[in-house]
C-alpha cells in the first residue's frame, strides 16, 4: 500500500493543515491527555460520543454508571485493552514496519476489543481507531473516519491486517516527508509540536474548522 497525503506537501502546507484542524476536537484532545488513566472511563466515553465513533453502527456503550444495556460497559473494554497496551508499549506508527509479532497481536486484540463499541453488530474502523487513537495517547493513528480515508485515499479497513497495511503505509508517508523537510513536529504551530506522530497526521487529514492562531 502506498499513501502519498503527507509527503506532496510543504512545511507550509503542513502548518495550515493543523492549523485548520476542527478547534472542537483539539480541546478534546487536551481535555483527554490531561485525565489520569484511573479516571478515564468517563471522559473516553464521552469524547468518542461527541466524535461519533459509531455513528451508522447503532448506539455506543455506556459506563456501568449509566447503565442501559447489557455487559461490557466502557469500563469493561478498558479492562480489556490494559493488557493489549501493555504489550504494544510505546509502539508509533513510524515504527509499525518494525513491530514485533507480539505487538501485532496486541493491536488486533485492541480491534476485536472495541469492535465491541456498540451495543448491537460491531463497530466499523472509525470508532475502533479513535478508540485506539486516544488510548495511545496518539502514538497509533490517525483515526479511519470517512473524512481521513478520503484525504488520504484508502478504503476504510474492514480487517485488523487491512488496518496494519494502513498504518505501515501512514509510517511510511510520514518519514518520506521528513527525509525533505525534517521533523513533523517542526512544521506544526508550535502549541501543537509535542503530540505524537498518529495525533500530528490525524490532525493533518482530519476534519476542519474555523481556522485558529
Amino acid at each position: 500500500m502506498y499513501i502519498d497525503a503527507v509527503r506532496r506537501m510543504t512545511p507550509r502546507d503542513v502548518r495550515a493543515q493543523v492549523r485548520g484542524f476542527k478547534p472542537r476536537y483539539a480541546k478534546d484532545w487536551d481535555e483527554w491527555l490531561a485525565t489520569s488513566n484511573p479516571d478515564r472511563a468517563e471522559p473516553f466515553g464521552r469524547i468518542l460520543g461527541g466524535w461519533q465513533a459509531t455513528r451508522g453502527r447503532g448506539k455506543m456503550r455506556h459506563i456501568r454508571a449509566r447503565g442501559g444495556h447489557e455487559p461490557p460497559f466502557i469500563e469493561d473494554l478498558l479492562e480489556a485493552a490494559a493488557e493489549p497496551l501493555r504489550a504494544l508499549g510505546d509502539l508509533t506508527v513510524m515504527e509499525m514496519a518494525h513491530r514485533t509479532p507480539e505487538q501485532s497481536r496486541a493491536l488486533c486484540d485492541l480491534w476485536d476489543d472495541f469492535s465491541k463499541l456498540t451495543t448491537t453488530g460491531l463497530a466499523s474502523c472509525v470508532g475502533i481507531t479513535k478508540a485506539v487513537l486516544l488510548l495511545t495517547n496518539g502514538r497509533i493513528g490517525p483515526a479511519l473516519d470517512s473524512t481521513v480515508t478520503a484525504r488520504i485515499g484508502v478504503r476504510p479497513p474492514a480487517t485488523c491486517q487491512d488496518w496494519l497495511h494502513v498504518l505501515e503505509a501512514v509510517g511510511e508517508d510520514i518519514a518520506a516527508f521528513e527525509a525533505v523537510h525534517g521533523p513533523l513536529s517542526k512544521a506544526v504551530p508550535l502549541r501543537f509540536a509535542h503530540l505524537e506522530y498518529g495525533r500530528l497526521y490525524d490532525m493533518i487529514a482530519g476534519p476542519r474548522g474555523a481556522v485558529s492562531s
